[in-house]
């Protein structure tokens, strides 16, 4: 059960994920280079959750999580 919850997760990660890379690339034309202005953008947000989801995704085939 619990490997089935964790891999459902990182799907629901990557499919959310590419929703906002998609906004964030439509957003880049007018989006300020500042620090704070690269951490407040979708873009950045949306490769984070693909890259957590493609970790819960590989976690959920783990050995910790099969015994």
């Amino acid at each position: 059960m619990r490997r089935k919850a964790l891999a459902l997760f990182g799907h629901l990660c990557i499919i959310l994920g590419c929703y906002l890379v998609a906004w964030g690339i439509y957003l880049l034309p007018v989006s300020k280079p500042t620090f704070l202005g690269i951490l407040s953008r979708p873009l950045f947000w949306g490769l984070f959750s693909i890259l957590g989801g493609i970790c819960a995704n590989f976690h959920s085939s783990c050995r910790c999580l099969q015994r």
